[in-house]
């Protein structure tokens, strides 16, 4: 199976399991749900700041799916390994928040999660993001993957986020930054209230 599609299936089963999460295991939620393949628990905020509203990051996201990236390459017998905050290959200026580039008297970058083969070598990078920020988050982290991507056909990339709920406007204001991605990283979006997997609508509008 190709590293692509093995991705997107780890991808199906993370937002699944967020799904559930969100609904079933918020911090001070009576009688958590048991048996939805996570231990992890969505934190509140602040009742005194923040009138202890649920904190929804992109950190929920990468836990969840390094849970079952491990779970996946078990029962599929495979040997994947990953890393976390990967350093690039090339170095960066996002000084600009209207042109992040490449440039060689840049610093070093990061990616969220990097998927290796048995060799060790970078197969796949992926990209979190919950929330939609706003649209510089966006071309930084397409100027990495699209960069790190260059002249090498075998490494695949990836943008993966979460919303708490989306709407025809959401899915125009998501699709309007998502432009400058390169045709061939795969995004993906999911809606934590509807329990959607979004992707085609904003890609659509």
């Amino acid at each position: 199976m190709e590293v692509k599609e093995v991705i997107n299936q780890i991808t199906d089963r993370t937002f699944k399991i967020l799904k559930s999460i969100y609904d079933n295991q918020k911090e001070g939620k009576d009688n958590p749900e048991r048996d939805n393949g996570s231990r992890l628990i969505f934190p509140h905020y602040s009742t005194v700041y923040r009138d202890g509203e649920t904190r929804i990051s992109e950190q929920e996201l990468r836990f969840v799916f390094i849970e079952q990236f491990n779970a996946y390459c078990v029962e599929n017998n495979l040997m994947l390994f990953y890393s976390v905050e990967t350093p690039t290959e090339y170095k960066y200026t996002f000084t600009d928040k209207n042109n992040p580039h490449k440039d060689e008297d840049g610093q070093s970058a990061m990616f969220d999660l990097c998927i290796h083969n048995e060799k060790l070598e970078r197969i796949a990078l992926i990209e979190f993001k919950a929330l939609n920020p706003d649209k510089f988050c966006y071309k930084k982290d397409f100027c990495k993957l699209d960069s790190e991507k260059e002249g090498k056909p075998n490494l695949e990339t990836f943008f993966i986020m979460i919303v708490k709920n989306a709407d025809n406007d959401t899915f125009k204001n998501i699709n309007v930054k998502i432009q400058n991605k390169d045709k061939e990283t795969v995004f993906r979006c999911y809606d934590l209230e509807a329990g959607e997997d979004i992707t085609s609508k904003i890609e659509e509008s």
